[in-house]
């Protein structure tokens, strides 16, 4: 029977320890890891998983203990540490431990952490091969291009842009994560189907503490498309402490291709936290001036966040009586025009069904294809949608994961 196994590494690139616990064929409870490290350390240990939520943990003396309730078979828990001075954790200083607390952490990656179930030790704890630590190192390492598709007004279409692009880039075969940012707003759930009062758990009851993050993400559409929707409470909005949503968008982002934010609109402290958490904005606008001025805003805060802006989207735009030009909208923003959607009937459709399955050669399809086929780099298909959405379609909707 395999047994579990724990890999060591010192990912050099963020400057912290990282312990991945995979369990064997067994299922696991009140379990212990425990390792080292130095007393010497400048600054303050810290404690997270797999994007920064911090699990139960203690330090002491040199010896650091978490605490994980159980395990399912097959199950890997991604446990991390590393040295922060307080000004780093004030944001006065980057995120990265002094060279000397570096050297010091990285010296203890080849001492073995123990692992206990109950009270006693687990004896031969597989160390996994080379080859399967490389793998799980990789595996742990792999993150999301995040793109966060902003508006500075409500009503642009930003939402229902953000659903196609997702569910685009899903059907070209990449492994997609769709959240929606907007806490206090939010509707993402609705517009693709999923009933409020079905969702177990959304993004507010993972803010607020009351839910693991995986206990928010549902199926829609595809078998490669994650869906986090936000709630649609004020209690579940008042509950929630936002300074988290960065952590939680960086937790999403794991073991993914691209992870795909539909942020507030406006000019707020959640817009600010999901750009913080991008790689990429794209802006959609509508082509008049209410729009666009405050769309300037949406990109000057990104570009404080150095964040990099793909473009402009220009959504419900009248090809034959524009009221600004794609050349007069990229000279006002300095950035391009990377797709013009037009007002097109049954874009929101009654079964609530993405223009990129429903109509896929349509105008704003093959818009919105074109924008995935740019950020991703991969062809679209050539085809209708495929057998496994065709099917999601069919078992509509919905599957909590």
């Amino acid at each position: 029977m395999q047994a579990p196994s724990l890999t060591k590494y010192w990912d050099e690139k963020r400057g912290r320890m990282s312990i991945l616990l995979k369990n064997g064929e067994k299922p696991l409870r009140d379990i212990s890891i425990e390792d080292e490290y130095p007393t010497t350390l400048e600054g303050m240990i810290c404690f997270a998983k797999s994007g920064g939520i911090a699990p139960v943990a203690s330090a002491s003396g040199g010896k650091m203990v978490w605490k994980v309730a159980s395990l399912a078979p097959g199950e890997v828990k991604e446990l991390i540490y590393t040295a922060l001075t307080r000004e780093a954790l004030d944001g006065l200083s980057p995120k990265r431990p002094t060279p000397a607390d570096a050297a010091l952490l990285s010296s203890m990656a080849s001492r073995a952490p123990a692992l206990y179930v109950g009270q006693a030790e687990v004896k031969g704890v597989e160390e996994p091969a080379r080859e399967e630590r490389l793998a799980e190192k990789e595996k742990a390492e792999r993150r999301a291009v995040v793109i966060a598709v902003g508006a500075g007004k409500g009503g642009t279409g930003k939402t229902t842009f953000a659903i196609n692009l997702g569910v685009a880039l899903a059907e070209m075969g990449c492994d997609t994560v769709l959240m929606d940012a907007d806490t206090s707003m939010g509707n993402l759930s609705t517009y693709v189907g999923l009933e409020p009062q079905s969702l177990k758990a959304t993004l507010h009851e993972v803010l607020a503490g009351e839910a693991e993050p995986d206990k928010a993400v549902y199926r829609a559409f595809s078998d490669r498309l994650r869906l986090v929707p936000s709630g649609l409470s004020l209690e579940g909005f008042l509950k929630m402490d936002r300074s988290l949503l960065k952590d939680v968008i960086e937790h999403f982002s794991k073991n993914a291709d691209f992870m795909v934010i539909d942020t507030p609109a406006g000019y707020n402290k959640e817009l600010a936290l999901s750009l913080a958490a991008s790689d990429h904005l794209i802006l959609v606008l509508n082509p008049d001036e209410g729009s666009m001025t405050d769309g300037l805003k949406v990109q000057e805060m990104a570009k404080i966040l150095k964040v990099n802006v793909l473009g402009v989207v220009l959504n419900r735009y009248d090809m034959k009586n524009p009221q600004f030009s794609p050349s007069q909208v990229e000279e006002h923003f300095g950035t391009p025009v990377i797709a013009m959607l037009p007002e097109e009937p049954g874009v929101r459709r009654k079964d609530k069904v993405p223009a990129v399955l429903a109509s896929p050669s349509s105008k704003m399809s093959m818009e919105v294809y074109r924008v995935a086929e740019m950020v991703s780099g991969v062809k679209a298909p050539a085809e209708s949608p495929s057998f496994a959405s065709r099917l999601m379609l069919a078992l509509f909707r919905t599957a909590n994961i």
